[in-house]
């Protein structure tokens, strides 16, 4: 049975996957859409600092004001979990909340905050529910010590398709089970380099895109994708080829070329590498493979 006639039988039978979200930034409001969408599946409790944000995302999916519960600071998880039973969409101040409701099949986490994912990836595993890691600046922290404690407790520990690392990993597996060799695995750089950008530089481009400046600017300083091509590195044991990654300007079309070893005409020193490209290969992601 695939994926898509799992989920349409949940639905029918009406035991739809419960997902707890704990950050309800960009990624996160997007994936409470997207859900709203699906059959078999239902985020029903969210958690954010800023808990306008998480009641916004439910109503903007069509949810009544009636139907949306903010909980109060000191409201505990079984008030959490009887809410979620009744058919609210609970939502909360608390990121330590989620893991502890009940009746959730899974919680995703998407801070991005390393700290706030690594506590709350801890607590889900240890409440023996699933975790998916929207926040890969704490998977490539401590993801493989994390994976290690959610598959001694029987439970999953993953990151999430979509993003940049989790379509890495989807190529990785198809070329590996065809039998090929990865030489290079990688993603294109959605924005500008600038090794130099500050917060403070970056603070009204922030603001017109609905960002915490702070991200924005590890998103062009590049540090976000060293974050990310390290998670890839530690799911799949490919390497830098050098400090920092070569980042060369590409396009898909000259990818094969450029990212190959130096005796083939190409910028590597060795097989079996992560990096980026600059230029058009942006927003996404690539293998060369022999």
């Amino acid at each position: 049975m695939n994926l898509v006639a799992e989920l349409e039988a949940r639905q029918r039978e009406g035991r739809p996957i419960r997902v707890g979200l704990v950050g309800v930034g960009q990624m996160g409001a997007g994936l409470i859409a997207q859900v709203s969408q699906m059959q078999g599946m239902e985020v029903v409790a969210a958690a954010d600092i800023e808990t306008e944000r998480a009641v916004a995302a439910f109503r903007g999916c069509g949810y009544s004001e009636e139907e949306v519960l903010l909980l109060p600071p000191g409201a505990s998880s079984r008030e959490a979990d009887e809410a979620v039973r009744a058919g609210k969409r609970v939502v909360t101040a608390r990121a330590t909340l989620i893991p502890d409701i009940a009746s959730l099949d899974a919680v995703v986490e998407a801070t991005g905050v390393p700290s706030v994912g690594a506590l709350v990836a801890y607590r889900t595993i240890l409440a023996r529910r699933h975790i998916i890691m929207l926040n890969v600046e704490t998977d490539a922290t401590i993801g493989y010590l994390l994976k290690r404690m959610a598959d001694a407790a029987g439970v999953v520990y993953t990151t999430s398709a979509g993003d940049e690392p989790g379509a890495i990993l989807e190529l990785y597996d198809f070329a590996r089970s065809l039998g090929f060799e990865i030489v290079a695995a990688g993603k294109g750089k959605n924005n500008p380099l600038d090794r130099s950008a500050t917060p403070q530089q970056l603070a009204e481009q922030a603001r017109s895109r609905h960002m915490s400046p702070h991200m924005l600017t590890s998103f062009v300083d590049g540090t976000k994708t060293m974050v990310e091509m390290t998670a890839v590195a530690n799911a799949t044991g490919l390497v830098p080829d050098v400090s920092g990654m070569h980042g060369p300007q590409a396009t898909p079309e000259t990818l094969a070329r450029i990212f190959c070893p130096r005796e083939d005409g190409g910028i590597l020193g060795r097989r079996g590498v992560v990096d980026y490209a600059l230029g058009s290969v942006a927003p996404g992601v690539f293998l060369v493979i022999t």
